[in-house]
This record gives C-alpha cells, sequence and structure tokens, in this order.
C-alpha cells in the first residue's frame, strides 16, 4: 500500500462533523430510528440536551410543551432536508415548508462583540433560543460550504445524520459496513431473483 493510499485508509469517510455543525447532527440523531428511541422525550429532556451543548444558558428558563413540538418538528424537516443533500437532490417542498415554518417563530439579534464584529445570535427564552441556536449553525455551515455533506443515510431502517468526508461527495450510508453492506447485498440479491 503506497502512503497517500495508507494516509486515505486513516481518515474517516463520515462521522462527526466539523465544528458547531455536529451540533446539528446531533440535533437530528436524537431520534435514533433503528434503535426506536428518542432522546427528546419531554420539554425537562430538551431543555437538559440544549443546556449540555451550551445551545442556551439556565437563565433562559425551561421548555415548554409547545417547545418540545416545534423541536420535533424542525428535527424531522432537518432529517428530510439532509436525506436530499445525498446524490445532492433538491429536498422535497413540504419539510423545506415545515422548516420555514419553526424558523418563522424563531427569533434573532445582532451582537456586537467588544472588538465591532457584529454577529447574529439567537434570542428568546428556552427552546425557542435553542432552536435558534441550531439553525443559525446551519446558515454558517451553507455560508462555509459544510452544509450539503452533511446527510442523513439511505437505509430506510437507519436515518443516521453524518457529515461525508468522501472527496467525490457522494456518501450516502452512515456506515459502508453496515448499511451500505447491507444494501448493496440486497440490490444483489434482486438483481440475482429478477434474472431468475
Amino acid at each position: 500500500m503506497t502512503e497517500s493510499a495508507e494516509r486515505r485508509a486513516r481518515q474517516p469517510v463520515i462521522g462527526p462533523a466539523p465544528g458547531r455543525l455536529e451540533q446539528v447532527r446531533a440535533f437530528v440523531n436524537t431520534l435514533d430510528v433503528e434503535a426506536g428511541t428518542d432522546e427528546l422525550s419531554s420539554p425537562a429532556a430538551l431543555t437538559r440536551w440544549l443546556r449540555e451543548r451550551g445551545l442556551i444558558a439556565a437563565q433562559q428558563g425551561v421548555a415548554t410543551e409547545d417547545d418540545l413540538r416545534q423541536a420535533i418538528a424542525m428535527r424531522e424537516a432537518l432529517r428530510a432536508v439532509l436525506l436530499g443533500h445525498v446524490g445532492s437532490q433538491q429536498p422535497a417542498a413540504a419539510p423545506v415548508t415545515d422548516l420555514r415554518a419553526v424558523a418563522d417563530g424563531l427569533a434573532t439579534r445582532l451582537e456586537i462583540g467588544d472588538d465591532g464584529t457584529v454577529r447574529p445570535v439567537p434570542d428568546g427564552q428556552a427552546g425557542a433560543a435553542g432552536l435558534a441556536a441550531l439553525l443559525l449553525i446551519a446558515a454558517e455551515a451553507a455560508t462555509l460550504g459544510t452544509w450539503p455533506r452533511l446527510k442523513i443515510c439511505s437505509a430506510d431502517d437507519c436515518q443516521w445524520a453524518f457529515y461525508d468526508r468522501s472527496p467525490t461527495k457522494s456518501g450516502c450510508w452512515c456506515s459502508m459496513a453496515g448499511c451500505g453492506s447491507r444494501a448493496k447485498s440486497r440490490a444483489y440479491r434482486q438483481r440475482t431473483a429478477a434474472r431468475r
């Protein structure tokens, strides 16, 4: 194996997203489709999740039932949008509409740093501020060009969010060894059955 091939083999093709975009990936993955578990099971769980990741502060209060409904709607809309990143497809209109509906209820403000730097920051209380923070991260990723690499695994029974680090940006499974292998085996069996 050549040195460059060894280096490529050591670099992960999928995995955590760079920088703050990892927060969005983790948010989408609060629902584990395969295991059937949801980390956002209550307003208290949403509050805890947002605080543990530094997206809201204690003084911003606690999430409400409405915040939880909005968070789940936003998570599932993001999942559908990220599925559109596989194969560089346009996302379906419904998830984009759902994401817009959630975003319409969120507030941001401009913050001026001590050095004069201007940046948008979330405004509001608990859940709404945390959701606004996540969308601001997504907006930053779009500006940096990393947003299209955040994808959803194409396996219907998985749908795990992953960051595609492949040079061709063509990854479509969260794991080639798991979901990718199962999909290729299934396709092979279907082709073989069709030939018979």
